[in-house]
């Protein structure tokens, strides 16, 4: 029993680090080392950016420069998340990405039919049930379609996004088997799943509250039968009230380093440059912090990137006010940088 308690605590040593008093030109405001080769970063990143220890990490200070990050604050109080004014240049609207989104839309349309594609996209692309993954690509082409008829106001971001988080007791409800698109089931005990609601609660009140047009929840069948995606997508759906056609579904994610993975995927897909992670108070919201003790041990979300993949997910820094639990996240580790703005190894096919 000695584990938990030692994780619960490692991960209870998080430090939200504060801006520099003195204005900085690194890669804790998006600029990349001048020994940066985009070739060799996406598999090598320590190599090619080993000049500078701090493009090693996430940590990111977007705040010093909100109008090239296009960092915006989310406020909370007990009913409302409002985001601040989007900076001059920032906001997002999907008809300015009509043609990716309507392509993506069309591959995932052909993935629910049973049709063959030549590259599964990344969120679809673990060893699913059949069931699975054409219920989660027949769900993300209707968002897809639905996002093109979205006439609002530009958006504070493009996303946001909530993750899951699974355990054995999950199972054993009529969630096992229920995908997105069947009808609700109303006699589910929403008491045994945990964070889950604070998470799936906290994005669905982001959401109402106009700071992105759709939510990505992201989970698989990691510890259960259940897909912890489809968990969160019944939530906000079934029993909160967000549209159904406002969620896109990442059901492969299998921690949370491979769920911002995934989800910055999706962002890209729809054009964006910015998303609004969100999660509970408890050891998820103290890890994406800048610095966590599991960084002591190799378990960061940095260290374990670089480990699985060889290169880092972007920056993301807190971005709520009222909560802890809520960040700006960006795919592209060197926002402000001239030459290198647009370079991520995150891909989008």
């Amino acid at each position: 029993m000695r584990a938990p308690w030692f994780f619960i605590v490692t991960a209870g040593c998080a430090i939200h680090a504060n801006p520099p008093r003195a204005p900085i030109h690194d890669a804790r405001t998006g600029v990349a080392p001048a020994s940066l080769d985009e070739h060799l970063a996406c598999g090598h990143w320590r190599t090619a950016l080993a000049s500078d220890p701090r493009a090693l990490e996430h940590a990111s200070f977007p705040e010093s420069d909100a109008t090239r990050s296009c960092f915006v604050r989310v406020r909370y109080d007990d009913e409302t998340a409002v985001p601040d004014a989007i900076p001059e240049g920032c906001g997002y609207r999907a008809s300015d990405e009509r043609a990716a989104i309507e392509r993506d839309a069309d591959r995932d349309d052909r993935i629910a039919r049973g049709e063959h594609v030549d590259v599964l996209p990344t969120e679809l692309a673990c060893a699913l049930p059949d069931r699975v993954r054409r219920a989660a690509a027949s769900n993300n082409a209707r968002t897809l379609r639905a996002l093109l008829d979205d006439r609002a106001q530009p958006y504070a971001y493009a996303t946001v996004e909530t993750f899951g988080y699974g355990h054995s007791s999950h199972a054993g409800t009529a969630l096992d088997t229920w995908l997105p698109g069947d009808a609700c089931p109303r006699d589910i005990d929403l008491q045994r799943f945990g964070v889950n609601v604070t998470r799936a609660a906290r994005a669905s009140l982001a959401w109402s509250g106009h700071v992105a047009p759709v939510v990505v929840v992201s989970g698989g069948a990691i510890h259960s039968r259940l897909v912890e995606a489809f968990l969160l997508d019944y939530i906000a759906t079934c029993r909160i009230g967000v549209p159904r056609d406002r969620v896109l579904l990442d059901p492969c994610a299998n921690h949370t380093h491979t769920n911002i993975r995934n989800g910055g995927r999706l962002l890209r897909a729809i054009g964006g440059r910015t998303s609004y992670m969100v999660t509970d108070d408890t050891i998820q919201a103290a890890y994406l912090q800048e610095w966590t003790s599991f960084n002591l041990i190799g378990g960061s979300l940095d260290q374990r990137a670089l480990r699985d993949w060889g290169y880092l997910l972007g920056s993301w820094r807190q971005a709520s006010v009222g909560i802890r639990a809520g960040f700006w996240y960006t795919p592209y580790r060197f926002w402000s940088d001239l030459h290198h703005r647009d370079f991520t190894c995150i891909g989008s096919p």
